[in-house]
This record gives structure tokens, sequence and C-alpha cells, in this order.
């Protein structure tokens, strides 16, 4: 399965149940890390960790070698969602895990709710290899009393996708979203937007000119500028084929011609282009282009935190990070990893020039949330 990462994962679930571990010895290794209960089996020979995270990183061409190379097991719970991540931390499931890996901008969620161990920068020796872009971004969004909290892993970015063999090539904008009629093709009808707050709105306030709002630590947008996007999001309405989530419907979908143009994260049209499908283009508009990371935690009721933050630097080693990137479309933080890919493969999800990052809009937190929900609300209802 593909991803297009956000603050609400878009994956098909395969309904997998984690199996929790039972160790006769519960209660006595519990005090050794002083909390009610622990992580891990009690084990000083080969420890089990337990990480909370998407489809692709439990791909056995990832966990076979990492297992071997850091001398652990793994047991993977799949996740469809970074909100899911974070609600089942806070709800006390953080002591069930030792690492999680939800988008950036829940990472600051569970370090203010206390639940993160500090990174310890020997071990994770391959993050000084990443792009300057995301370290920067880690900085900004993970640091906290002088230590990080947060490893990045891959990325990717949004815009919108359309069928080049009826929209030609323009200047990317998002002003297609919004138009009935672009450069001669109807469109009224033809048009997906996802079903999803954050990522909808913030396409609508960056194609009404808010860039100011996305550049603090937070996401802010005024109450009068919440306004002004939810009654465009609400004209929009007629255009729409309908709002899409899971990028599998998105994908069959538009291989019907359902629509015309969606907004899209690279993603989708990645996967359709291995699969044979060289119609569909990417634009990355010039109003600005949302970018999400994911970036591993690990949690501090872990019973074996070396050992996870060593898995953890396996995920972004050049050649690993290049085997993730494969099973999942996306490119690493790593650029190094560019070296275990093909041509086409580095065209596809490998190397990107550092100079194209640097116009990425981190995904962050949204002050007042609730007001952005209950303008959505009254959009779909609309």
């Amino acid at each position: 399965m593909t991803r297009s990462g956000d603050s609400s994962r878009t994956e098909t679930s395969d309904n997998s149940r984690r199996r929790f571990l039972k160790a006769s010895g519960a209660a006595g290794a519990a005090g050794l890390v002083g909390l009610p209960n622990y992580v891990g089996t009690v084990s000083a020979q080969r420890p089990t960790l337990n990480v909370l995270t998407w489809e692709e990183y439990g791909d056995e061409q990832l966990l076979g070698p990492i297992q071997e190379q850091v001398g652990v097991d793994i047991q993977i719970t799949k996740s469809t969602s970074s909100a899911k991540m974070f609600s089942s931390w806070n709800a006390g499931q953080y002591r069930q895990y030792d690492i999680a890996i939800p988008n950036n901008n829940y990472v600051p969620k569970m370090m203010n709710a206390d639940l993160l161990a500090p990174v310890p920068q020997d071990v994770v020796s391959n993050q000084s290899n990443i792009y300057d872009t995301f370290q920067q971004f880690a900085s900004n969004q993970f640091t906290s009393g002088g230590d990080a909290y947060g490893v990045p892993i891959r990325f990717g970015w949004y815009g919108y996708s359309y069928d080049s063999r009826k929209i030609p090539d323009h200047e990317p904008t998002y002003e297609i979203l919004f138009s009935d009629q672009f450069q001669g093709t109807d469109l009224s009808g033809s048009i997906v937007m996802y079903d999803n707050h954050f990522k909808a709105m913030s396409a609508a306030a960056l194609y009404l000119g808010m860039q100011d709002a996305f550049k603090g630590k937070q996401v802010s947008l005024s109450q009068e500028q919440l306004d002004k996007v939810k009654q465009t999001m609400i004209d929009q309405k007629p255009l729409l084929q309908g709002y899409i989530a899971a990028d599998p419907t998105y994908i069959k979908s538009f291989r019907q011609g359902n629509f015309l143009v969606g907004q899209s994260g690279r993603n989708e049209i990645v996967e359709m282009k291995v699969n044979g499908d060289n119609w569909p283009k990417m634009a990355t508009p010039k109003e600005g282009a949302l970018a999400w990371f994911e970036s591993a935690v690990v949690s501090k009721a872990s019973n074996n935190k070396r050992k996870a933050w060593e898995v953890i630097d396996e995920y972004i080693s050049p050649k690993l990070g290049a085997t993730l990137a494969k099973v999942g479309y996306s490119p690493s933080v790593n650029p190094a990893t560019q070296e275990y890919l093909t041509q086409r493969q580095n065209n596809l999800y490998g190397a990107i020039d550092p100079q194209k990052l640097q116009d990425f809009i981190p995904f962050k937190a949204v002050e007042n949330e609730r007001s952005w929900i209950q303008a959505w609300e009254e959009i779909k209802v609309a």
C-alpha cells in the first residue's frame, strides 16, 4: 500500500492486532524502569521490539535485515493514521510499544504529553546525513530543553494531479481546483478534494494567499480567514465530483475517469507510473506545497531504548532507506539512498533537488483546530 502522509492517514487497515507479549517476570521487570508496565521481553540475548507504524515498515525486505543487524525481533502493529497512533499512546498504550512512526506534526503532541525518550545522537548516526531541510524541520519541531525527540524517516508532498490527456501543461496553481473552466477544459463535476479538514482547508487557504498563516510553529488562521476559507470551499462544491480518502480509492477512481483533476499527494501518481500509467501528472502549486515527513519516536517506557534507536537508524541507512523507498513509493530523508536505486527509481522516489525542498511547507500542529473541524463539518453539509 502507498500512503500520502497526513494528519489522518489514508490507508486501508488490515485489521491486524498486535499480539501482546507476556513474560513471567513482568512485575519484576517493571520495577527496573520505574513504571507500572514495561515494554519488550525480558531477554538480554534477543529482545522483541513492538512497533506501531505504517504497513510498509513491516515489509519482510526491511524486517529481515534489520532484525539480523540489530539482533532483535520486531513485532509490527499496522496503523492507518497518525491521529490514531497519538490517541492510543496518549491513552496509555505507549507502555505497550517501543517505537511509533507518526507524521511529524504529531511528534510535538507526544512530547507535550511526556511520552517520549530523547534521541541518543551517538546511536542514530545516519541522522547526520539527512537533507539539511529535514534536519532544520526536526530542530524546530522536535527539540526541547536541548534534547531531540524524533528522527525523520521518509517524506512526500501535496499538490494536485491531473489527466494530461485532457488538461494541457500549465503553470501549477491551486486555481485549477476552484475553477469550472481551466485552459479550455470544463471541470464542473470533475474535481476531487481530500476528505480531510487539514489538507483540504490548507489548500484553500494557500489558494487565497494566506501563506503567512503557515510560517510559525503552528498553522494559525484568524476567525475571519477561517470564514473566508469556509465560504470558498462551500462555493467550490458544485465543481466537485466529491471528497476522497484512501489512496487505492483515489487511484481506482482516477483510472475510471471519474475526475480530471484532484488534490493529491505525490505517492498516488508515483504508484500509477510504476504500474504503467503515464498520463497522470503531479503538479506542485506555485502558491506552496505542504510536505509531510514521518518521524520515528521511542517510548519513554521502553525497556530496550538503545536497541529501538538502532532499529530507527537502520530505517534511514542508505541501503535499507532505499528499500523502504521502493516498497512505499516515498523518498528517504537520506540522499545517500540514491546509490542503491536505479535511474528510473531515483526519478520516481529517489534523489530530490535540495532547492525544491526549501520551498516546502512542513505539516504543523493547527492552532485552534476545533474551529477548523467545525468549519469543515459545515462545509461538508452545505
